[in-house]
């Protein structure tokens, strides 16, 4: 790995322990250049980083404030990555992010919305989608158990099971999240729901989150991370 893209990921995952600081504007920078591009997901230009990474933290110092709890949570592999939960290449991108998870940790719904399937076999094991009301489904995989049923309404920070390693997870706990967008076909396709994850969910920051999704021309998708973050009461 070149010197400068390994500068680049350790300011990545510092900015990243700071809880959503960065993450919503340097996303905003990613989907406009993934417009014209997709290098970036192959490693080949990092340089959509370099522009943002100061601006992402003054922004979303001020944006976010009022949204984002205190806390932190560990990225393994991040959407488009080459490089796992292991050493190694990848055989494809990775189409979600790992989050870092001891067996059984609570797997918890990143907004509102209503189970549409339970998985239990195939590259996710023991999986959820839930669909909801703004912009898309979100996919929880490599779970031990699950503990909700289709059709099931669930609320931001409700838990929908715990993790563990089951499908393709290679032996290694974490938790393969997906945002899942429906496109002009009625297809859903994945995107990197980094860009629009805001930070730890924290249940006395509920009017901010739906303030922020109301905020703006027309509602609009708010997540937070879909496990729990340490340094949360």
């Amino acid at each position: 790995m070149p010197s400068d893209e390994r500068t680049l990921r350790t300011l990545r995952s510092w900015f990243d322990s700071w809880v959503g600081i960065g993450h919503a504007p340097v996303g905003m920078a990613r989907r406009g250049n993934d417009k014209r591009h997709t290098s970036y997901y192959t490693r080949q230009d990092p340089s959509g980083w370099r522009l943002v990474l100061v601006a992402a933290a003054l922004f979303d110092t001020v944006a976010l404030a009022g949204c984002a709890a205190e806390g932190t949570t560990r990225i393994l592999s991040y959407y488009g990555d080459w490089s796992g939960v292991k050493p190694g290449q990848r055989p494809a991108p990775n189409r979600g992010i790992d989050f870092d998870v001891s067996k059984g940790d609570p797997v918890i719904a990143a907004t509102d919305g209503t189970v549409v399937r339970v998985l239990s076999s195939g590259n996710c094991g023991n999986g959820v989608v839930v669909q909801h009301t703004v912009d898309g489904r979100t996919l929880y995989c490599h779970m031990d158990e699950t503990n909700v049923r289709p059709d099931q309404k669930v609320k931001r920070g409700d838990v929908l099971g715990k993790a563990g390693t089951t499908g393709h997870s290679l032996g290694v706990p974490h938790l393969h999240f997906g945002l899942l967008q429906r496109q002009p076909s009625g297809e859903y396709s994945d995107v990197n729901p980094l860009p629009f994850i805001v930070g730890c969910f924290d249940p006395a920051k509920t009017a901010a989150y739906s303030a922020l999704e109301d905020g703006g021309e027309k509602p609009h998708l708010v997540l937070t991370y879909p496990v729990r973050c340490t340094g949360i009461k």
